[in-house]
């Protein structure tokens, strides 16, 4: 899988502009505030159909109205052309001309993979953005849990909408909340918890085996890596109905999928305590080179690899070392503020581009 063609319009700083990639390897130079991640920001949100850190209308151009998205890729070897476009209203995707209606129908016909420096607040920033991890890998490789996740999503809301409006209609006496249509919710509720649990289930099993092989070959440390998934979803209804008066006043469903994390061990010590920020670092690599893997492997076809301003974190030999595990065969696009900081290995065979306020212009690669 390949990207031969971004154009953007109205996107983020760019008015309009069109850019033609390399299937190997594209470095995008340019000093801070310039539009480089803004690049990787565009070929994300038309990946899976959402930014990975902002709204549809935080990504629409100053005194535009809409912003627009179009990948020419190729796709199973053959070429397909995505199309998304986002206003305050919403959003659109296309395929080769035609509108897809169902989100779940566009999302998985480009695969991508995002390396940023701010992949180790996986590890310290709390359950939320391990749970993001496990939701958009599963969305590319699954399309039956972007039905699953959308559904989940939809229950929680109309759950904590109804526990919302239960909250003035309990009395303090009461014993116990017996409501019809809130164990109707909470059923339901359960029902589409356990598929997102059990996707994730396995989901992490088999990305915690890919981890630890990718974890020695990129920090050259032989170590035990593994995933703890912490549940916090219960099959039992009872055990929510004991629990509906503290739901209530809360206004939350305090219990469920939403509520998941993840614990990561090194030879059975807890990594977010005793690790380094080095460590940490190379454990956040190693996810996404087995996140990498996992697509290829599960979708028959490479996944696109984004690498944002990642090597100015890494000394030259563990850039080697990066590079070198990913494959061959997929197509990487470099962000960088200094050329100079890249490797050899980086610049061999690659498509250089220069941004300047918002502006692309490839340029000789003196590599």
């Amino acid at each position: 899988m390949k990207i031969t063609n971004l154009s953007l319009t109205n996107f983020r700083n760019y008015k309009k502009q069109t850019i033609n990639l390399s299937p190997s390897t594209n470095i995008f130079i340019g000093n801070n505030a310039q539009g480089k991640t803004n690049i990787l920001e565009a070929i994300y949100t038309i990946a899976l159909a959402r930014s990975y850190k902002a709204k549809d209308k935080d990504m629409i151009l100053t005194s535009a109205d809409f912003y627009k998205i179009s990948a020419l890729i190729d796709f199973y070897n053959r070429d397909e052309e995505l199309m998304m476009i986002g206003a305050n209203e919403g959003k659109k995707v296309f395929a080769n001309g035609a509108e897809i209606k169902k989100l779940s129908d566009f999302i998985g016909r480009l695969n991508v993979v995002l390396f940023s420096p701010d992949d180790i607040l996986m590890l310290k920033n709390g359950p939320g953005e391990k749970r993001k991890l496990m939701d958009m890998s599963l969305l590319q490789i699954s399309k039956q849990y972007i039905e699953d996740y959308t559904a989940f999503k939809k229950q929680i809301k109309l759950r904590n909408d109804y526990l919302k409006y239960l909250l003035p209609k309990i009395k303090e006496e009461d014993d116990e909340i017996k409501d019809d249509m809130l164990d109707v919710l909470t059923a339901n509720f359960i029902s589409t918890n356990k598929k997102i649990f059990e996707s994730r289930k396995k989901f992490l099993d088999n990305l915690s085996k890919l981890t630890e092989q990718k974890y020695t070959a990129l920090s050259g440390e032989k170590a035990s890596i593994k995933f703890d998934y912490q549940i916090n979803f219960k099959e039992d209804i009872e055990f929510y109905k004991e629990r509906y008066r503290s739901d209530i006043l809360s206004g939350t469903t305090q219990y469920g999928c939403h509520r998941d994390d993840i614990k990561f061990y090194k030879n059975n010590e807890d990594f977010e305590t005793t690790s380094s920020q080095g460590e940490m670092r190379m454990l956040s690599l190693s996810i996404k080179l087995a996140l990498a893997d996992m697509l290829k492997n599960m979708k028959g076809e490479s996944p696109v690899v984004l690498l944002d301003d990642v090597f100015s974190e890494l000394d030259k030999n563990h850039q080697n070392r990066l590079l070198s595990v990913l494959d061959k065969s997929m197509q990487i696009i470099i962000t960088t503020t200094d050329i100079l900081k890249l490797g050899k290995l980086a610049l061999d065979n690659a498509k250089v581009f220069m941004i300047n306020h918002g502006t692309v212009k490839e340029i000789e690669n003196n590599g």
